[in-house]
């Protein structure tokens, strides 16, 4: 379960980065992408203190993007999807955090 907020983030983000290029973009578009993507690194390599930062930047970034997404004039099929993103997000968010607020059990010897 660790790995999945980490894996997700970086499908999803480089995806973005992905589309950011291909449109008209300028270099602040890239900012949160490429924070998001290097927050995911990091929390593949330090696991504990990089997947509670991305835990919780992760459901800041959402908490913020998506009521600006639902309330701009996209389609109706964009705001369902990032919904779904969103909602997917903070869920394995909430579920990473709670994971490490677990106490652990040592093995006995």
């Amino acid at each position: 379960m660790v790995y999945a907020l980490p894996i997700w983030t970086l499908l999803l983000w480089t995806t973005r980065i992905r589309n950011i290029v291909a449109d008209d973009w300028t270099v602040t578009d890239l900012i949160l992408p490429i924070g998001l993507t290097v927050l995911a690194v990091l929390a593949l390599v330090r696991r504990r203190p990089g997947l509670l930062v991305l835990a919780g930047v992760t459901t800041a970034v959402w908490v913020v993007r998506l009521p600006l997404v639902l309330v701009h004039d996209h389609p109706v099929g964009f705001k369902v999807v990032h919904a779904v993103l969103a909602v997917v997000s903070i869920a394995l968010s909430i579920a990473t955090a709670r994971a490490f607020s677990r106490p652990r059990v040592r093995a006995r010897a």
